[in-house]
Parts: structure tokens; C-alpha cells; sequence
């Protein structure tokens, strides 16, 4: 139940900071509605709540960015069939991205209650390496060869703003899982995946040397699934 504050007697009517201080935090749950602590007991059980009175659970498994065929594909980076390989996915190439965030994949979460919202982002990556050491680098001296890292580097953003961002997988073929939490006031929630291969370097290649002279693939994000988990008392 509810806590008092206690203050000591002064003389001379001194006010002090911490009296309101802590008659603030004891009544600030009240300005939002009753703490659990607050509540007669065995008020609040299964039986009297309400669905999603505690908490909701928002599962995308696979997502869906509405393209056919393409359940749990990033869709935003998409190469036309007739310029893909028979080998590789229609993917993000060399041609229709240079550099920057793609958002993948977007949602919005209703309703939040306000509260703590984690969430969770996991796939799998394809990535272009097969040119990941380079010659014509501008600053690199004259010696043999030099690294072109390549990696994909993913983060979540919550109603615009990062969540988290990792520098993300860097193998040809890998998985992830991407997480975060955060408190947030009640509301939608914009919950945004995004993206960000690596550019070309000076020596990729960036269509093969067939004579149709197909895009190559510079990365892919696939068989993802989102999870989001809003909890509030």
C-alpha cells in the first residue's frame, strides 16, 4: 500500500529540496494510475484482466513486406529478374544501391500502453566477398593487395530513433539476431529494421562478364522474423 515520507521538524520554517523531492517520486506513480503496490490484495489476478492488460506480444515469423513469393526477404533492394544471375537472389546489387540506411521493414505496434518495449530481429545474410581484397584503394601504398571489408551492418529504430545498431554479419553466408529494449509512453509505435551493405570497392566487380552482363549481387537479408514484447503494470 501506499508509503508516506517522512520530513524532520525544522525551525525558522526552512524549506528544503528533498521534500519535495520525495514527496514527488512517492505520488508519481499515482499521476500515471495506481502501482501494483498500491492495490488492495489479490485485486488484480488472471481472472479480472482484461487481454493485453499486462503486456502483448507482436510476432512477425516470417515477415511479410507484401511481394509475392518473397516471405521474410528484404523486397526494398530488388534486382529485375531478367538482370539476376540464375545463382543469386533478386538482391540488393552494385546498381540499385551505393550507399546509405534501406529500411527492410516496417510496422507499427498498437497498442502500447507505455512502458518497456524489447524487441528482437533475426535472419540470415548473403554477402558479396569474392572481391574482398583490392589493388587500386586511393590511401593504400604500393604493396600488394589491401582488405575490402565487406559487411552488413543492420540496426532497429523505435518511432525514428536507434534502438540499437550492430556493424552486423560479415560472411558470405551468416546469421544474426539483432535486440533491444527501451521505455516508451503509451502510444503506436513505428518499429523500423533497416540496412547497410557495404559499397563497392575500386576493384568489384559489379556485372559478370557473361556477355548479358548480369548485376551481382552485393547483399541480401532472408528468412527474418521480428518479435516485440510491450510490458506495462
Amino acid at each position: 500500500m501506499k508509503q508516506w515520507t517522512k520530513h524532520d521538524a525544522r525551525s525558522s520554517q526552512t524549506v528544503e529540496a528533498d521534500q519535495f523531492n520525495e514527496q514527488h517520486k512517492s505520488f508519481r506513480s499515482q499521476m500515471t494510475g495506481l502501482d501494483r503496490a498500491q492495490y488492495p490484495e489479490n485485486c488484480v489476478v488472471p481472472g479480472n484482466l482484461v487481454g493485453n492488460a499486462a503486456h502483448k506480444v507482436w510476432v512477425f515469423a516470417p515477415w511479410d513486406t507484401g511481394v509475392a513469393n518473397a516471405l521474410g526477404e528484404q523486397t526494398a533492394l530488388r534486382s529485375a529478374a531478367a538482370d539476376t544471375r540464375g545463382d543469386q537472389w533478386m538482391a540488393g546489387t552494385y546498381i540499385n544501391h551505393t550507399s546509405g540506411w534501406v529500411t527492410v521493414f516496417e510496422t507499427t505496434l498498437a497498442p502500447f500502453k507505455g512502458g518497456n518495449l524489447m524487441v528482437e530481429w533475426a535472419g540470415n545474410s548473403a554477402i558479396q566477398q569474392f572481391f574482398h581484397w583490392t589493388t587500386n584503394a586511393r590511401w593504400a601504398p604500393p604493396v600488394r593487395s589491401h582488405p575490402n571489408d565487406k559487411y552488413m551492418a543492420l540496426r532497429i529504430l523505435v518511432n525514428g530513433v536507434v534502438l540499437t545498431e550492430r556493424l552486423g554479419p560479415a560472411k558470405p553466408i551468416d546469421h544474426f539476431i539483432v535486440s533491444g529494449a527501451q521505455q516508451l509512453p503509451s502510444g503506436p509505435v513505428t518499429l523500423t529494421c533497416q540496412m547497410n551493405p557495404t559499397g563497392a570497392g575500386p576493384d568489384d566487380a559489379v556485372v559478370d562478364d557473361s556477355g548479358s552482363e548480369n548485376h551481382l549481387m552485393q547483399a541480401h537479408l532472408f528468412s527474418n522474423r521480428v518479435v516485440a514484447i510491450g510490458r506495462w503494470r
